[in-house]
């Protein structure tokens, strides 16, 4: 075996850890690692050409034709969320409630196609989703605070729909520009584009989570590891409510919808922290949730392998019996 196959083989079996792995290198190491975070641009364009190649722009219509899987997602995403996570924080730590309220209200990440890959996820529905959340949040996120804790702030909508359209939208038309001209060779290194999107996106956590790391300070105490425990055990109920309540749906696209609940877009939280927030050590707090909500990701990719591996096994068994009836019809 070549050595480029087998490094890229070794790396589809240890996807998520590749990612944890790039997660506690950016922690151990932020100060050598921090220079990464400047090329992060550069790096989610670069991430979503090379993931594009794996979209069916045909699938990604039939999506956004379903106004009721759309509807639920972007409201479980953007409104029962934040509040879900502000409530019980408020209760009984209240100290964290503004930084669980922010990251619940965040939109979903840009990279979302790409996880939802690893996941045996829809990569379409993935973007989409991502994109519908992306444009509705400059409307909820600054309502919810208003209304939760009267601070009133200004979105930037601008940079924001910038950043989608480099990100997302222009490397996607790019994408099945080239898939269009060199479908046959696109297709064929299909495994390639996978793995090499992985790459760059260990190295975009690595730097994000080193440039966040780096110079802060807080204490942490066991009651405050109690709450962000429980509270990222709490998102992945918030992550199966959303999968439970999308029964129309086949698994590969609930798994999908449950994952964009809980994979929020980094930038954006400590944008709002940082800018807002920034005497009330709240980017700090940011920073712990967003880097221990990545605990999540091991238990929610066996769960969504379980749900995925159910379905088929289900899907095999009707297909069965429906040919053991054919036949007994035939020879009756």
């Amino acid at each position: 075996m070549k050595i480029l196959p087998k490094f890229l083989h070794l790396i589809s079996d240890n996807q998520i850890m590749i990612v944890l792995l790039a997660l506690i290198l950016g922690v151990i190491f932020p100060e050598q690692l921090k220079f990464l975070n400047a090329y992060t641009t550069y790096m989610l364009t670069l991430i979503f050409l090379v993931s594009s190649f794996r979209i069916n722009p045909g699938e990604l219509t039939s999506y956004l034709k379903d106004w009721k899987m759309l509807s639920v997602a972007n409201f479980v995403m953007l409104i029962f969320m934040p509040l879900a996570m502000w409530l019980p924080t408020w209760l009984f730590a209240p100290e964290w409630a503004l930084a669980f309220l922010i990251v619940g209200a965040a939109p979903t990440g840009l990279t979302i196609a790409l996880v939802a890959d690893l996941f045996g996820g829809r990569q379409a529905l993935a973007m989409l989703i991502a994109v519908t959340t992306s444009l509705l949040a400059p409307l909820t996120m600054p309502l919810l605070l208003y209304f939760v804790v009267g601070q009133s702030v200004k979105f930037p909508v601008g940079s924001m729909l910038l950043s989608l359209f480099i990100t997302m939208v222009l490397p996607f038309f790019v994408a099945m520009g080239i898939k269009a001209k060199y479908k046959t060779f696109i297709n064929r290194k299909d495994a390639w584009w996978r793995e090499i999107s992985l790459i760059l996106f260990g190295i975009l956590v690595a730097g994000v989570t080193a440039d966040s790391v780096a110079g802060t300070a807080q204490k942490f105490n066991p009651h405050d590891l109690g709450t962000v425990l429980v509270m990222i055990a709490f998102m992945g109920g918030i992550a199966w409510f959303s999968y439970a309540i999308t029964q129309w749906r086949t698994a590969s696209e609930r798994v999908t919808i449950a994952l964009c609940m809980v994979y929020m877009n980094n930038t954006v939280a400590l944008y709002i922290g940082d800018r807002f927030f920034s005497g009330q050590n709240v980017v700090t707090k940011l920073i712990i949730i967003l880097t221990a909500v990545n605990l999540l990701l091991p238990p929610l990719k066996w769960a969504a392998a379980r749900a995925i591996k159910h379905e088929n096994k289900k899907i095999k068994l009707n297909r069965y019996a429906h040919r053991v009836l054919r036949t007994k019809d035939k020879q009756s």
